[in-house]
């Protein structure tokens, strides 16, 4: 008897591997328990699972090299990449903020670090007179530090790291969490496949 083909998903490596790895076992609890070991990917009984960069991971989706993929919100609103945002799952959860120095005074002009270029111009380019964006893909607090930036826009989850280098909050851009994306044509094709899902996981967010 011919089985279904799997469905393949996949999976940030980083801070919410274990999380959405731990998700996924719910659905089919075949699937390996350990994420420290090296292999980047591996088969269950209804989902094959790889891991990538999450950077990375959205143009696997678009590209079908997967059906399904777990990524953050800040991502997805960075990339604008063509996959079908199917739903937000429990954990994951970060704010995209707007920081810097609390003596900060209203410029007429502004320079913001960020590594999400995108998601600064869309919250921030009509804020002030002239804006300008500078893309750092490292430790963004030191463009303030350094006189770079009056400001950065970046993702953060306790505002430890701002603490520690003197900067605070000032406004919230929006909050993220883990989504589940889906690529075009799989949607349609596996349409059943995914929707029933779908199902399984709003099953368990009205069980908990």
């Amino acid at each position: 008897m011919n089985r279904e083909p799997l469905i393949r998903i996949a999976l940030p490596t980083g801070r919410m591997l274990e999380q959405a790895l731990n998700f996924l076992k719910i659905l089919d609890p075949s699937l390996e328990n350990d994420v420290s070991n090296r292999k980047l990917k591996f088969k269950g009984e209804r989902f094959e699972i790889f891991f990538a960069k999450p950077w990375d991971l959205p143009l696997y989706v678009e590209e079908r090299v997967a059906d399904l993929g777990i990524i953050g919100r800040d991502i997805i609103i960075e990339q604008e990449r063509k996959v079908v945002s199917l739903i937000k799952l429990p954990f994951g959860y970060c704010k995209m903020v707007l920081a810097g120095f609390p003596d900060n005074k209203n410029l007429e002009e502004v320079k913001i670090a960020s590594k999400y270029v995108n998601i600064t111009r869309k919250y921030l380019n009509n804020r002030w007179n002239r804006i300008k964006i500078i893309k750092l893909n490292g430790s963004v607090e030191l463009g303030p530090i350094l006189n770079i930036s009056d400001y950065i826009v970046d993702l953060v989850e306790t505002g430890r790291t701002l603490k520690e280098n003197g900067l605070v909050v000032k406004e919230i851009l929006f909050v993220s969490s883990a989504c589940l994306i889906a690529n075009i044509s799989s949607y349609v094709w596996k349409r059943k496949e995914i929707s029933g899902i779908l199902k399984e996981v709003e099953n368990i967010y009205e069980n908990n």
